[in-house]
């Protein structure tokens, strides 16, 4: 969701709120704006968060005198500001601002004395709980996206013969199709429109969706002609999406959530970041990948951005199946056949294709040994 809040929390709950966020925060371009009164714990928040990612021990004195404290981490600077002795806006050139919000991760403190210089950020507002000593803490991320493209026109040949009749993604693992569980996770998200493409057996998955009962609004895009594979697909419905940016999910394939960790779609729906970004992927260790056993497809940096294996005989992570893009990098490619991965290997080479890794389970079905495995697994867990 855009918004979640956490209600009653004790200094003591700290630490594991900043365990939860570190994955999305820790990345060049991320700026986090901290809301509340005076003696609040904005700063306990930051203190944090620091600690989490620098050992217990660090030191992390309050920048309200300095207006800044910076704190090198990994290949990253992690600048804390405190903005409430601020002259004017003007001095924050002073302060490395401009730098900062660019390479680094900026936690600010009375955020809006930065005035129009605060860019996209995340919001945190921190207000009294309904017990003593507790805080409500209420984060919001930088950018709504409420639209998803769900690819589920392939053949599914590998599978035969369970998809003699019946196309790949209405085949039911755990009980359920995996069309439908790829839908729940986009609208448990906050994902309001989702357009469909459809080819084999298109009947059957037009007349599936129509009987969702739900508030996804979902839209078909008919490839029934003509299959376009993933990039002609996504190119041909641009229209239906209507969207700017938007997600995209294969439908043939399962991922399961982790208990207790924020689901893999709101993971990366909170970390997308259009500044630095054009293309946003999901991944899996390899290794963690059941079902799989090609090499692997990427190399992930530190900094979150990703390397094709090119000549290397395996990479460490596979690419999950879910992404988060931009429709205007679809605009120089004609409405034909052509894979998705051209664009990422152009958004590869300018430094802007990111990836962050999937905390659950991921199974990859491709044939009908791989199928029955996975629903006797699921069955021995439920």
């Amino acid at each position: 969701m855009q918004t979640k809040t956490y209600q009653n929390l004790t200094e003591s709950d700290l630490p594991k709120l900043a365990a939860e966020y570190a994955p999305l925060w820790l990345r060049p371009g991320t700026l986090v704006a901290l809301h509340g009164d005076l003696g609040m714990g904005k700063s306990a928040l930051v203190r944090a968060f620091i600690r989490h990612a620098m050992g217990a021990d660090t030191a992390v004195p309050s920048p309200t005198f300095t207006l800044v404290q910076p704190y090198e981490f990994d290949g990253i600077t992690i600048y804390h500001y405190d903005l409430y002795l601020l002259s004017g806006a003007a001095e924050l050139t002073e302060l490395n601002w401009e730098d900062a919000k660019r390479e680094g991760l900026v936690f600010v403190e009375w955020p809006e004395r930065a005035g129009a210089s605060l860019p996209r950020h995340w919001k945190i507002e921190i207000t009294d709980g309904d017990r003593a000593d507790t805080r409500n803490i209420k984060i919001t991320r930088p950018h709504l996206i409420d639209t998803a493209m769900v690819l589920a026109a392939g053949l599914g040949t590998r599978l035969r013969p369970l998809t003699d009749h019946t196309p790949k993604p209405l085949l039911k693992l755990g009980g359920q199709t995996m069309l439908d569980q790829t839908l729940n996770h986009l609208a448990a998200a906050g994902i309001s429109k989702a357009v469909v493409n459809v080819h084999y057996f298109a009947d059957q998955i037009i007349a599936h969706v129509k009987n969702r009962a739900d508030n996804l609004s979902i839209t078909i895009s008919d490839e029934t002609h003509e299959l376009l594979e993933t990039g002609g697909g996504i190119k041909r419905a641009l229209p239906l999406l209507n969207a700017d940016v938007f997600m995209t999910a294969n439908s043939d394939i399962l991922w399961r959530d982790l208990p207790g960790h924020m689901p893999a779609v709101e993971r990366m729906l909170a970390a997308w970041n259009p500044d630095t970004m054009d293309t946003l992927l999901l991944l899996i260790e390899r290794e963690r990948a059941t079902g799989y056993d090609g090499p692997g497809d990427y190399f992930l940096g530190a900094d979150g951005r990703l390397t094709w294996r090119h000549d290397k005989p395996t990479a460490p992570y596979v690419f999950a199946n879910v992404t988060i893009g931009k429709a205007n990098s679809f605009q120089n490619y004609p409405e034909t056949k052509f894979s998705q991965k051209r664009i990422w290997d152009l958004h590869e080479q300018q430094g802007r294709l990111f990836g962050i890794t999937h905390t659950g389970d991921w199974y990859h079905c491709s044939t009908p040994a791989d199928f029955a495995a996975v629903n006797a697994a699921l069955a021995k867990d439920a």
